[in-house]
Formats: C-alpha cells, sequence, structure tokens
C-alpha cells in the first residue's frame, strides 16, 4: 500500500510538472487598430504571422514588432504607408499648367485657369475633391461671344466681329469691286448664337466692251478672282530673281553689278566667237541693200579685233543711254533681209547696266555683257562710268517705272519696264536720274521731271492680274520686230519680258531660256482649250517651238484666247483663240504664280 502511494504521487507530480508550461496571447492589428487575429502560444513556441489585409489608398509595408518567441503576451500592429498620387492641371491647348502630388483621399486646389478670350471658365473636367488615382485635369470652357466672319466674293475676310448671343451687328462697309456692284449679305445676321461667316454678294455691270477692250477680259476674270490681289509679293519676286541668275545656264540672266571685274581672254573670246553665222545667210549693205563680197565679210570679222584682246581684261562699266541694238558682230550690215535680219540679236533699253569686255577695231562698237544678253553695241550709246557709279544707278530702292509702251524722255527713246531712281517728287510730277553721255564719253546723270500719270508708276507695280492683263494689252497691236530691231516694235519673247519687267521680274530675253525657267516651267504635250481652263489660270505664258504668248482666259462664249506679238499676217501683238493657234503645238507653261 506504501508503494502504491509513493507511485501516485510521483505521477501526480510529474502531471503537475507538465501542466505548469506558460501560454500567452498574440494580438494582431490593423491600420485602425481593428482586431486581425487573435493567436495563443505556448512559451518558447514559434509565432507565425497573418497576411496584412489590404487597405485601399495604403501600402503595407511591416509589423511594428518582428518576434520569433513570444513571453508574454503581446500586441503586433501591422504598419502602413499612404499611397500618393501625380494630379497635372492642362490648359486648353494641352500645355501643362502645373503638377501637384496628393495623398490618397485628399483635396487638391486647382491652379487659376487660363483665360481665353471670349470664353468663359466653367470648370475642370475632373473631380478634385478626393483624389484616388492618378488624373489629368483640362479647363473647360463656355463661349460667351461668337465669332462673325464678313467675307467678299472671293471669301477673303473683310472683318471679323465678336459679339454676344443675339446683339446686334454694325454691318461692315462692302468692299468695293471693279465690274461689280454690292447686292447685300448673305447670312442672318440678326440672330447670332454661333460663329457664322457672312458673305457680301454682288451683280456683275456687264458694261459692253469690246474684246480688244482689256476692260472686257477684266470683267470676266473679275467673277473669278479677285483681280486686285498680289499673286507675288515683293519678297517672292526678289526670290525668283535670285533662282533666275543663280541658273544661268538654263535662264543666261545675270547680275550686272556681280559681274567680275576681269576676263580672260579665252573666256571673252569663246564669246565673241559664239556668233559664227556670218556665213550663213546673205548679207547686205545697211544703206546701198548691195550685197556684201568675201572680202566685206572678212572687214566684218577683222573689226572684232580679237587678236587686240589682252590676256586678262579689266572690264568697264556702263549705262545704255540711248535705245541700242545689240548685234552678233560690230557692223549695221543686215543677214538673210532687214526685217528677220540675223545679226539682230536683241536691243539694249535706256538705263540698263553693261560690262563692257571689249571695243572694235574701228573704235565704234563695244561688246558688252548685259542682264540677259551679250553682244556688240554702238559704242555712242553707252557712257562709261565706275562699277560704284552702276551699282548706285541700278540698285537705288526708290524708283520710277515706265509703264506705257514708251515714252520720250530727254529725246530718248525709253521702253516699257526700264525704271530710275527717284529723286523727289510733288503733286505733278516725280524728280529721276537719267543717264546721259558727255563729249568724252563718260556718264553725266541729269534730273528730269516726269508727269505722274499713266505712264509712270512709283516703284514697280504690284503684280495682280489688272496689271498683268493692263500692261499685256498696252502691247496690243504693236509692231512685230524681229530681235527688237525697231524701236517702236517688238519680237514675241520681249512683248512678254516688258510686261513681267514692270513688275520687277528678271526675264531671260529668249524663248528658249524662258521656257527652262527651274520650278515654273512644266513640259506638255500639246493642250486644248478645256486643258487649259481647268489646270491653267490667265497669264500662264505657253510655248511652243521658238515662240511665246500668254494665255489670257475665256471670252464670254468660253473660247480660249491667246496675246502674242508675232511675224504672221500683219505682224503684230494681237488676240487670237487657242484652237485657232493650234493647242497640240504647245510645249511647255510658265506659271509665275
Amino acid at each position: 500500500m506504501k508503494y502504491i502511494t509513493l507511485y501516485i504521487s510521483i505521477v501526480l507530480l510529474f502531471v503537475l510538472a507538465s501542466c505548469g508550461k506558460q501560454e500567452y496571447q498574440v494580438k494582431f492589428l490593423g491600420l485602425n487598430d481593428e482586431v486581425i487575429k487573435v493567436v495563443i502560444v505556448s512559451e518558447n513556441e514559434e509565432l507565425i504571422y497573418p497576411e496584412a489585409p489590404n487597405v485601399r489608398g495604403y501600402t503595407f509595408t511591416s509589423w511594428d514588432q518582428e518576434l520569433t518567441k513570444v513571453s508574454q503576451n503581446t500586441i503586433i500592429k501591422a504598419l502602413y504607408e499612404i499611397q500618393q498620387y501625380e494630379v497635372i492641371f492642362f490648359d486648353y491647348n494641352g500645355n501643362i499648367i502645373e503638377k501637384k502630388i496628393v495623398d490618397y483621399g485628399q483635396t487638391v486646389s486647382p491652379p487659376e485657369a487660363p483665360i481665353i478670350e471670349n470664353y468663359e471658365f466653367i470648370g475642370w473636367d475632373q473631380d478634385l475633391s478626393k483624389i484616388t488615382k492618378d488624373l489629368d485635369v483640362t479647363p473647360m470652357y463656355e463661349k460667351n461671344v461668337y465669332i462673325v466672319t464678313f467675307v467678299d466674293m472671293y471669301g477673303e475676310t473683310i472683318e471679323i466681329k465678336t459679339v454676344k448671343e443675339n446683339e446686334k451687328i454694325d454691318l461692315p462697309t462692302p468692299p468695293e469691286i471693279k465690274y461689280y456692284t454690292f447686292e447685300k449679305w448673305d447670312g442672318d445676321y440678326q440672330n447670332i448664337n454661333d460663329d457664322v461667316t457672312i458673305k457680301a454678294l454682288y451683280q456683275p455691270n456687264n458694261k459692253d466692251y469690246q474684246k480688244e477692250n482689256v476692260n472686257y477680259w477684266l470683267q470676266i476674270l473679275a467673277g473669278k478672282y479677285n483681280i486686285q490681289k498680289e499673286l507675288l509679293t515683293v519678297k517672292e519676286i526678289e526670290e525668283y530673281n535670285q533662282l533666275i541668275t543663280g541658273n544661268y545656264n538654263k535662264t543666261k540672266v545675270i547680275d550686272v553689278t556681280a559681274i567680275n571685274k576681269t576676263i580672260t581672254k579665252s573666256e571673252l573670246k569663246e564669246l565673241i566667237e559664239n556668233y559664227n553665222n556670218i556665213n550663213k545667210y546673205d548679207v547686205y549693205n545697211a544703206e546701198t541693200k548691195d550685197r556684201l563680197t568675201t572680202d566685206n565679210l572678212t572687214e566684218i570679222l577683222n573689226n572684232r579685233a580679237i587678236d587686240k584682246i589682252p590676256d586678262e581684261v579689266n572690264v568697264q562699266f556702263g549705262i545704255v543711254t540711248d535705245f541700242s541694238r545689240m548685234r552678233s558682230y560690230p557692223t549695221m550690215h543686215y543677214s538673210r533681209d532687214y526685217d528677220t535680219d540675223r545679226f539682230q540679236e536683241t536691243s539694249l533699253n535706256v538705263g540698263e547696266g553693261v560690262a563692257i569686255y571689249h571695243v572694235s577695231e574701228d573704235n565704234k562698237w563695244y561688246f558688252v555683257q548685259a542682264e540677259n544678253y551679250n553682244g556688240w553695241v554702238e559704242k555712242e550709246n553707252i557712257a562709261i562710268c565706275t562699277h560704284e557709279e552702276m551699282v548706285e544707278f541700278l540698285k537705288s530702292e526708290e524708283r520710277v517705272v515706265v509703264i506705257s509702251d514708251y515714252y520720250l524722255i530727254n529725246n530718248a527713246y525709253v521702253r516699257m519696264g526700264q525704271s530710275f531712281p527717284k529723286i523727289g517728287v510733288d503733286s505733278k510730277s516725280y524728280l529721276v536720274s537719267f543717264p546721259t553721255r558727255n563729249t568724252l564719253g563718260n556718264l553725266e546723270f541729269k534730273e528730269v521731271s516726269l508727269p505722274i500719270g499713266n505712264d509712270f508708276s512709283d516703284g514697280y507695280l504690284p503684280y495682280t492680274y489688272e496689271n498683268v492683263f493692263k500692261q499685256g494689252f498696252k502691247l496690243l497691236g504693236i509692231d512685230y520686230s524681229w530681235g527688237d530691231k525697231e524701236k517702236n516694235g517688238r519680237d514675241c519673247s520681249s512683248t512678254q519680258n516688258a510686261i513681267y519687267k514692270t513688275f520687277g521680274f528678271m526675264m531671260p530675253r529668249n524663248t528658249s531660256n524662258q521656257c527652262s525657267i527651274p520650278l515654273y516651267s512644266k513640259t506638255v504635250n500639246g493642250v486644248s482649250s478645256n486643258h487649259m481652263r481647268k489646270n491653267y489660270l490667265p497669264g500662264t505664258l505657253i510655248f511652243t517651238s521658238g515662240h511665246v504668248m500668254m494665255y489670257i482666259g475665256e471670252d464670254i462664249n468660253g473660247v480660249s484666247y491667246l496675246l502674242h506679238n508675232t511675224s504672221s499676217g500683219d505682224g503684230k501683238c494681237i488676240l487670237q483663240p487657242l484652237d485657232e493657234y493650234g493647242g497640240s503645238r504647245i510645249i511647255v507653261t510658265l506659271k509665275l504664280q
């Protein structure tokens, strides 16, 4: 019995010893101290952490205690970091105004909204009271005034007005349009509740002009185009001129003020001997009309004095002081026949500048380089000057331009397109600097008064349809003259050249060069009236082999017409239907607009 009692006591002691192991409570808390989980662990038992719950707008970072063994009742709290978002404010055009970084759930204060004329700011396009994501925010506007645009019959803006809804509008004064009368405004300008364009409506005057009258054509043209609008600006014409002189191999046009002051013997000899047609046709005495002999032809060739050209030529400069024929050789004897004299290359106008390369054996001729040609010119028509004097004369910015067919100035025959430096002006006249030649052959300037009127322009004419047609029709009826041999006549290319020179264009002399102007010329394989009407504007130059004409549009019956100076028929500058001339003959078009 004693041993049984001892055994039971030992067992009880062992049980009591086992039941005496300590236990502890571990409580896991969330962001707002809410209970995530409660666990009971025995002393020295490994603690297993629960998964931290996701909380919107926050990112779990860690627990505030990292325990492996627990030795007492414990509270462990989950730690979180608040999330942040980028809010970008843009203006109406998408440009960033401001960027802000905002905590989750917070309100963001917007910047000042940009002011937009004629619009009222009405708010931002996003809710800024509780930010829960990245935001792009744009201002919203409401129109508080409307744009009313008044245009003429060509759709060009006359005036723009801003008005409030249903506000009464003061109507602008409609522009005067030649050959048309204003009728009314097309559109509701009494009840404005949106942006609107209001067009001026006109009725044609329909005056009965003759076809040879420029007004006949301008009246038709004014129904389609603004005939007073510049086709090219002054700057654009200057850029065109740079293109012309920059492509000498194609255009044969040069800025004479930029010519080198020396030329080699071989270069000059090549220019002079480029004319080699002296034996191609019979040559006749200019006075007796007798055919020249072989010895006579040799004399002409010897007069070029090629053997007297030095190895390096010092170039002289001069200004043309009277109408001057430029010849293939230093002679007025003519080749083939008088009217189509193959020695006649072109003519120089009073006021043109030249580089003087050589003088003839008889001391009566200069071999010169002009703006668009070189050849022999009678010495008595050239006044020697320094390079500086020539540059000052030709580059003077304020100029008076001859816009009539021709005008006698100081007894010199001055033709369309030539210009002179303007010294002054009063209510009746321009005062210009006019070049003359003194008894020693040198340049002297004379102050000459020119009447203000239809013969002269203060500066180059604006390049408009109206002016192109007016200048062209001034030459209608003038005689055809091969190479401009006669001062009161022109050939086909110089006719067009004169028209465009009044606008400041530098033009090649011959058709072969005019039709090769880069960027503006286009090769074609014949054209019809319908093709011209659909694809080309009035004023376009069109070329056949060795001939140039101006396309002037369609008459009231839809017939396409050309203006050109021709040796055919009576040999004059005429109007001619395209189909009558033959559209299939056209090989190049040139659009200077």
